[in-house]
C-alpha cells in the first residue's frame, strides 16, 4: 500500500542511534513506513510529496508541560508581558479595551506591577483583574472586589488567600487559583463558541511553532469531552496527554469518578495522569520551602492537610495513574518524593516532579535514583537575573538562589529531563527553550545575565528534552521521540539542523512544516530555505 505522504530532499536528523541521519520519510495511516535517500518505492502516483529543498526535519517536538486549554481563558486582554516597569503596565492597561466595566490582564513580571491603587487611579471606575505571569497571583482594583463583593478575607480549602491589611482590608492582591475565581465569578465570561474557537486557533498557533504534541497539565472530565469533539471534527492538530487535576475540594466522590478516567484516549489523546498542586510559587511567597523566605513566607503546602495529599496520591498510583505534581520549593519536593516512593508506580510509568527550581545537593541525586522524571522549563529563567537582582532572587537570597534550575545537575545525576515552556506562563516557542537551556537565558537577554551558567545543557541533551524525552516519560518510546519505520509519523521541519545552529540564533530558524499523525498540521511555503543565511550554514 503506498505512502499518503512523503518528504524528499531533507536533512533529516532521526535521533535513531542506528540511523542517525537520512534524506525522505515516507507515511501512511499517521505512521513512518520508509526512510532512506530515496523513498520513491514506497510512494505511487497519489502520494503527496513535499520537496524540502535542504531543509531540516526532526523528530516531533513536544512540549513536556504546558496549558493550551486553561490557558484560552487565562490569557485574554492585555498583554502585559513586554512591560518592564510600573510606568509600563499603566500605559499599556489605558490602551486597553473593557469589557462590560472590566479590564482584563496576563504575564505581568512582578518586577513590573503596580500596587491595585495604582491602577485604579489610571483607570478610575473600571474594574481591573491582572493575572501576574505565573498565574498563581493576581491583582485586582477595589472596584473588582467590589462587585465581586469581596470585602475581607476568605477561608478556601486550599492554600489560597484574599491579602488583607492591618485591619482586615483587602490590598488587592489575591493568591492562587481559589481567591481569583473568587473575583472572576463577578466578570464576564468567554461563551462556549467563542472559548472553542480560542482552543482550536491556540492549537494552530502551537503547530506553528512547531510543536506536535503536549504534555498538558491541567484537566477534568469536561476536558476530556472537548477533546473528543475537535477530534470528531478534525480539529485536533496536536498530539495530547491530558491529566485529571486533583485539588482539595474535590469529595470522595469526585475522585473516584475520576479514578474511573485513567484508560480515556482518543486518536491523538490520551489520559492516565493525576496532576496535584504541593504549593504554590517563590515569587508570590506561596512555593513551600523547608525555611520561610526573606519575608518570612513560604512555609505552607499547598493542600493544609498534606496527609490527606498523600493518602489521594496513593490511591491514584494504586491506580495505575502517572503522578505529575507542581513542586517549586525544596519541601514540596522532598514530602511528594517521598510519597512516590512509598506509593510506587505501576509497571512503566514514571511519575514526574515539576519545575524544580531550587533543589539541595541531596535530592538532585536523590530524584533519579527514585526513578523519577524532571520536568522543568527553561524559559522561566527569562524571570530571574544572573546579576541577583529581581524578586525570585531577593525572595530566596543568595545562598538558596544558587540552585536555580539545576538542569546539568539532574542529566548528571542520571535524571530523566523533559522540558517544556508552561504556557501561559512563559513562551511556548520551543525554539526559545532549546536555546534557554543551552544558554541559560533567554538570547534576548545580555549574555552577561546569564543565570548561572555551568548548569547549561549540550544542543543534543536539548533536543532530547522535546523529542526522546517526553516519548519516554510518556510510555510511548517504542513509537515515538524518533524517526524510524513503524513509529508515529509525527515530524517538526526547521529551515536548519538545529544541533547546528548557534544557541542564540534557534529564535530565528525557521518552523516550515509541521506534521502530526502523517496529516501536515502546518506548512509555510515562505520559509523553506532556497537560499541559506551565512548564521545556518550546515556543519
Amino acid at each position: 500500500m503506498a505512502a499518503d505522504l512523503a518528504i524528499i530532499e531533507a536533512w533529516v536528523r532521526t535521533l535513531d542511534p542506528e540511523q542517525p541521519f537520512t534524506h525522505a520519510v515516507a507515511m501512511k495511516d499517521g505512521v513512518i513506513v520508509a526512510l532512506g535517500d530515496d523513498v520513491r518505492a514506497a510512494c505511487d502516483g497519489k502520494t503527496e510529496v513535499i520537496d524540502a529543498r535542504g531543509a531540516a526535519l526532526i523528530p516531533g517536538l513536544v512540549d513536556s508541560h504546558m496549558h493550551p486549554f486553561w490557558g484560552a481563558e487565562l490569557a485574554r486582554g492585555v498583554d502585559l508581558r513586554a512591560c518592564r516597569t510600573p510606568t509600563d503596565t499603566l500605559v499599556a492597561l489605558r490602551d486597553g479595551k473593557p469589557q462590560r466595566g472590566w479590564l482584563f490582564g496576563w504575564g505581568l513580571d512582578y518586577d513590573a506591577a503596580p500596587t491595585p491603587a495604582e491602577m485604579a487611579e489610571a483607570l478610575p471606575g473600571v474594574a481591573v483583574f491582572v493575572r501576574m505571569m505565573d498565574m498563581h497571583t493576581a491583582l485586582a482594583t477595589p472596584t473588582a472586589l467590589r462587585w465581586a463583593q469581596v470585602t475581607g478575607a476568605v477561608e478556601f480549602p486550599d492554600n489560597s488567600a484574599v491579602v488583607v491589611d492591618e485591619a482586615g482590608v483587602p490590598t488587592g492582591e489575591l493568591r492562587e487559583g481559589a481567591a481569583q475565581d473568587l473575583v472572576l465569578r463577578a466578570g464576564p465570561r468567554l461563551r462556549w463558541p467563542e472559548l472553542r474557537a480560542r482552543h482550536v486557533e491556540i492549537l494552530g498557533q502551537l503547530n506553528a511553532l512547531g510543536l506536535t504534541g503536549a504534555h498538558v497539565m491541567d484537566g477534568d472530565p469536561f476536558t476530556l469531552e472537548l477533546l473528543r469533539d475537535l477530534e470528531g471534527t478534525d480539529e485536533l492538530s496536536m498530539r495530547l496527554r491530558i491529566p485529571q487535576w486533583i485539588t482539595p475540594e474535590l469529595d470522595d466522590a469526585a475522585i473516584e469518578a475520576r479514578l474511573q478516567l485513567r484508560d480515556a484516549r482518543g486518536t491523538l489523546w490520551s489520559g492516565g495522569v493525576a496532576k496535584f498542586f504541593a504549593d504554590g510559587v517563590i515569587d508570590a511567597g506561596t512555593a513551600w520551602l523547608e525555611a520561610p523566605d526573606t519575608h518570612g513566607e513560604g512555609i505552607t503546602p499547598f493542600w493544609p492537610d498534606p496527609d490527606r495529599m498523600a493518602a489521594v496520591m496513593t490511591r491514584f498510583a494504586e491506580a495505575g495513574f502517572q503522578l505529575a505534581t507542581h513542586t517549586i520549593g525544596d519541601a514540596a519536593v522532598r514530602f511528594t518524593l517521598g510519597t512516590y516512593i512509598r506509593a510506587g508506580a505501576a509497571d512503566g510509568v514514571r511519575h514526574r516532579l515539576e519545575h524544580l527550581e531550587a533543589l539541595p545537593d541531596d535530592l538532585v541525586q536523590s530524584i533519579p535514583r527514585a526513578g523519577v522524571v524532571a520536568s522543568m522549563q527553561p524559559v522561566h529563567l527569562a524571570a530571574l537575573r544572573g546579576d541577583g537582582a529581581g524578586n525570585w532572587n531577593a525572595r530566596l537570597g543568595p545562598e538558596r538562589a544558587a540552585r536555580a534550575f539545576r538542569m546539568r545537575d539532574l542529566v548528571d545525576a542520571g535524571a530523566i529531563l523533559a522540558l517544556g515552556s508552561d504556557w501561559p506562563v512563559a513562551d511556548a516557542d520551543p525554539r526559545n527553550g532549546l536555546a534557554a537551556a543551552q544558554l541559560r537565558r533567554l538570547p534576548s537577554t545580555p549574555p552577561e545575565l546569564a543565570v548561572l551558567p555551568d548548569q547549561a545543557l549540550t544542543a543534543e541533551e536539548a533536543l532530547a528534552g522535546y523529542t526522546t524525552a517526553p516519548a519516554l516519560v510518556a510510555g510511548d518510546a517504542a513509537v515515538a521521540g524518533r524517526i524510524r519505520a513503524g513509529m508515529r509519523a509525527d515530524l517538526t521541519g526547521l529551515g536548519f539542523d538545529p544541533i547546528n545552529v548557534s544557541p542564540s540564533d534557534l529564535p530565528d530558524n525557521p518552523v516550515w512544516l509541521t506534521v502530526v499523525g502523517g496529516r501536515v498540521a502546518f506548512a509555510n511555503e515562505d520559509v523553506r530555505p532556497g537560499a541559506r543565511p551565512a548564521a545556518f550554514a550546515r556543519g
